[in-house]
């Protein structure tokens, strides 16, 4: 497949992005593009909504789940809304909580518990880029000492996608453009992107060729993508170089394609915690970074394989903030159990976490915020 073929099969329709610009709420979901409406700084924020993405009701029929947002942007505060959050929490749809509706969320379970507003500023579909620069733009205005990071497995790579429906196809609610990074690892090279459709009118350019081909033809995660969906024995090795600044080497393309990928994703990430935790050194602020996980990254740990961002972990030891890998207590659960990996990761996951799984998170790092927060919260005075 072509860079042109692929392109073509993915450019949006003008109907998907009217449905994506509007900011108005509709009692049918479709119309109301499930929450996510265009933002020009970040690509895309959240609306009211509710979908129909929640806990199973009988065997197979989800219920449904409601989401709204505070005037500033934040998930709507539920426990101790009439007093100022000292907590901000930042990052993808695992911060968001997809799949739980509002008072659900792991927030709002640990508000509950510290007698405390958590403010929540996650966004479905975010990488570790996006959430920086929403932290720094809600920051400025409406400050916080404690900030937390969550970064889910995927938000690595998210770092690097210009054009959201590259790697996932059109049919997401929010697969447009949005800020990105390019990275060359070899020269060490991190240069900040804005978003490549910066007013509402430049979106309808993802329905035309000639734009998608300009703006997107020597992409390198539009190549990546397009070497791993190949056959191995029908690759074309010119098809469109990989530039994260790593050789590609062996005889499978594919795979090292794949790691050249990742590699640059984690170094990404490296280089926006470098700029968050100088960030909150000079504006006086503390930083937590918490690292969440699909069901298959937690099964697969559980099942004592290898973590493919170990490197990020080994960066994450050398610094001076703390940091919670929700691995580790996953692992730690899992092995005062009984059950066997997929039920036990039934009980917390239903695509996202499902309310047991909130829960649990917050359970988990409430032990961590116990020590971090000063002064402690009243229940812990």
């Amino acid at each position: 497949m072509t860079a042109e073929d692929y392109l073509n099969s993915i450019k949006r329709e003008s109907v998907d992005i009217d449905r994506f610009l509007s900011k108005a709420y509709h009692a049918d979901r479709v119309e109301n593009n499930d929450g996510w409406t265009y933002s020009s700084e970040l690509g895309w924020v959240l609306k009211d909504a509710w979908r129909l993405d929640g806990i199973a009701q009988g065997a197979l029929e989800k219920s449904k789940t409601f989401y709204s947002y505070e005037a500033g942007g934040a998930r709507k505060i539920i426990n101790f809304r009439e007093k100022e959050s000292r907590i901000h929490s930042y990052g993808n749809s695992f911060t968001h909580c997809d799949q739980v509706s509002d008072g659900e969320t792991w927030q709002e379970n640990l508000a509950a518990n510290f007698q405390e507003p958590i403010e929540n500023y996650g966004v479905g579909g975010y990488g570790v880029y996006q959430a920086y620069k929403r932290m720094r733009i809600v920051e400025e205005t409406h400050p916080a000492e404690f900030i937390i990071l969550n970064i889910w497995s995927d938000d690595h790579f998210r770092n690097l996608d210009s054009w959201r429906s590259i790697r996932f196809g059109c049919f997401t609610s929010c697969g447009l453009t949005k800020p990105f990074l390019r990275v060359n690892v070899e020269k060490q090279e991190c240069i900040e992107h804005e978003n490549l459709c910066p007013t509402e009118d430049a979106l309808y350019n993802l329905s035309d060729m000639d734009f998608l081909l300009e703006k997107f033809a020597d992409d390198p995660v539009l190549a990546a993508t397009l070497i791993t969906k190949q056959n191995q024995k029908n690759i074309d090795a010119d098809l469109v170089p990989v530039s994260f600044g790593l050789a590609q080497s062996g005889d499978d393309l594919i795979e090292s394609t794949q790691l050249a990928h990742a590699t640059a994703a984690l170094y990404a990430t490296e280089n926006i915690i470098n700029w968050t935790e100088a960030f909150c050194k000079e504006t006086g602020k503390k930083l937590l970074v918490v690292l969440s996980h699909d069901t298959h990254t937690v099964r697969r740990d559980l099942l004592g394989e290898p973590r493919w961002d170990q490197s990020f972990i080994d960066f994450l030891k050398t610094k001076p903030f703390p940091f919670l890998d929700l691995r580790d207590n996953h692992l730690a659960d899992f092995n005062n159990s009984k059950l066997d990996v997929d039920a036990y990761l039934a009980q917390f996951y239903i695509g996202h976490y499902s309310p047991a799984g909130n829960f649990f998170f917050a359970n988990e790092i409430r032990r961590v915020l116990i020590d971090w927060l000063d002064p402690k919260p009243i229940p812990y005075i």
